[in-house]
């Protein structure tokens, strides 16, 4: 698979998908997580988080996988759950079955540890939140749905939310300023397009 594949309301991954690549999440178990499925994640991915995260601690930012590898199956309950609890606007942030990049392994949802207390009710004003959003780019990752870009990933702003597309790619779009995959790929289109005119 692809590190930067496009997976959205437009590119939705088939029911049976399960990547091949799948470690342990062996770090910090999340407090709240039942269901040993969501510490999983691409084996690359998670090295590399790994890497991240040691370049965190140094910089007194600790950070935990607080979701990882959903299969179909379970994104499907996660949104049954949400309908339920917050009703049609459920579907600004929890994506249907299959329309996941959690189905792929390659996203990841994280926490923060602060003075030894897990927390995942945070946003971008915490210090701890913006070094990770400015460096997750060294690792191979990218802030998944950025603010201000709803009409283009089709999701609502999540902070939380980092997706692994690999070195190359990121320090592509860190470079050239481009915010979201859907407008990276894009441009790679157009320039293969471009290529073979």
């Amino acid at each position: 698979m692809n590190k930067d594949i496009l997976v959205n309301k437009l590119n939705p991954l088939e029911k049976d998908f399960i990547p091949d690549n799948l470690v342990k999440v062996e770090l910090v178990e999340t407090p709240k997580l039942k269901d040993g499925m969501l510490t999983f994640l691409d084996a690359e991915a998670y090295q590399m988080f790994l890497l991240f995260r040691l370049e965190g601690l140094y910089n007194g930012v600790n950070m935990i996988v607080d979701s990882g590898y959903r299969p179909y199956e379970y994104q499907e309950y996660i949104l049954n759950y949400n309908l339920l609890k917050k009703g049609l606007s459920a579907y600004k942030t929890v994506a249907l079955p299959g329309q996941s990049e959690h189905q792929t392994g390659l996203a990841l949802d994280f926490a923060l540890i602060i003075n030894n207390i897990y927390i995942d009710n945070f946003n971008d004003s915490f210090k701890e939140v913006k070094w990770i959003h400015e460096n997750a780019y060294k690792y191979g990752f990218i802030l998944r749905y950025p603010k201000g870009k709803e009409n283009i990933t089709g999701f609502s702003y999540e902070c939380w939310h980092l997706r692994y597309v690999g070195k190359d790619v990121s320090y592509i779009m860190h470079n050239e300023n481009i915010l979201t995959l859907e407008e990276y790929k894009f441009r790679l289109e157009n320039l293969i397009t471009l290529v073979k005119i």
